[in-house]
């Protein structure tokens, strides 16, 4: 994995939870929102952990593009929560 994209993923990460304070999410939260949404699937069903170093360069790039958009878009953040968590059989 590319250094400088491994620092993102752990950048936009922590920087999530700080930009919407409101939502009360963890860093993981966003990590699994936009891995789930990523991989179609709860993504430890897909991959092994930890997901950022089993991701495709492919999947990666996608993953940060997921997460560079939660910054700006809480609407597409919380419809993608929405379908990690029917992947992880919850409402």
């Amino acid at each position: 994995m590319n250094l400088n994209k491994r620092q993102q993923y752990f950048d936009l990460g922590n920087e999530l939870p700080r930009k919407h304070q409101h939502l009360n999410f963890d860093n993981h939260c966003y990590w699994r929102i936009a891995l789930d949404n990523t991989l179609k699937a709860k993504w430890k069903d897909k991959i092994p952990s930890p997901a950022y170093r089993n991701l495709t360069e492919e999947q990666l790039d996608f993953v940060l593009h997921l997460l560079k958009s939660y910054k700006n878009d809480e609407q597409l953040l919380m419809e993608h929560n929405k379908i990690s968590l029917s992947f992880r059989g919850k409402k």
